[in-house]
């Protein structure tokens, strides 16, 4: 069965999105739809399974910083999501959005993929899982890297929503995610989905490191496998990386287990550093 994932790709984000590929591929059929720039799409243009838009007129932006001319381009690039994900469900009834920053160390489960699938249900979304819902009044409930939507109404309500998110008090499209979703059916993934270092780093979240494990050679979380960390690996920020230690422990479990998909993860990240 072809998968079909949307994200956005651009020069500063390109050898990310590289590890998410090969880390999603080795467990699943991918049929990629990409909103990229320039550098990015001549990088990824040869690539069979990749069809390409290219809309993202710069990189240079951010949402890490105080600088509104980057907020402004950050929202810019990351609104171009909606042009992906408009054409993976298009031509295949539903679409997985994930962000570059992403790799896979287990398939996604029947469950989820059957959820995909099932025209009763509009979306399937990821809760942050923070414990913090004082953060999340401010940010969001949902994080809005790695959703799967079958609903055009939902996606189009989402992004007219997000485009207006300074007028409505909202955190750019992220918690528009959440406000649009009061009138569909949605379904929330489980904590070993889109493992963001978010999870680990209230007072009160700090002993789920202890929760990361190895069983049979593969990394589990909370004693389920583990599918998918949402940790920048590669990229250089103009901010810090609040996710550092999760990518240390992440690949020292890695290191430990006897798995050659995890080995040539490793190696990739090794070779882009």
């Amino acid at each position: 069965m072809i998968l079909p994932v949307a994200s956005v790709v651009t020069q500063k984000s390109l050898s990310e999105f590289l590890l998410l590929k090969m880390s999603l591929e080795q467990y699943h059929d991918v049929q990629w739809y990409l909103s990229t720039d320039k550098h990015a799409a001549n990088a990824l243009k040869d690539f069979s399974n990749v069809k390409l838009q290219v809309l993202v007129k710069t990189d240079d932006c951010s949402h890490g910083t105080n600088d509104p001319v980057k907020n402004r381009l950050f929202l810019e690039l990351v609104m171009t999501k909606f042009d992906a994900m408009k054409s993976g469900i298009s031509e295949n009834g539903r679409c997985l959005f994930i962000d570059s920053d992403i790799f896979f160390t287990n398939s996604i489960d029947d469950r989820v993929l059957s959820l995909l699938n099932d025209e009763r249900v509009d979306a399937v979304l990821s809760p942050h899982m923070t414990n913090n819902l004082c953060l999340e009044t401010q940010v969001g409930h949902f994080n809005v890297g790695f959703f799967g939507m079958r609903n055009t109404e939902y996606l189009k309500l989402h992004e007219a929503m997000s485009w207006r998110h300074k007028e409505f008090g909202m955190y750019y499209e992220q918690q528009p995610l959440q406000f649009s979703s009061y009138n569909f059916l949605t379904v929330n993934l489980p904590i070993n989905y889109n493992i963001g270092w978010w999870r680990f780093n209230e007072p009160q979240t700090h002993r789920r490191l202890d929760f990361l494990t190895v069983k049979d050679d593969k990394v589990h979380f909370n004693g389920l496998p583990a599918v998918c960390f949402h940790v920048h690996a590669l990229k250089k920020l103009d901010y810090d990386n609040y996710g550092k230690f999760l990518m240390d422990k992440v690949l020292d479990l890695m290191k430990h287990c006897k798995n050659e998909k995890y080995d040539l993860l490793i190696n990739f990240i090794e070779s882009q550093k």
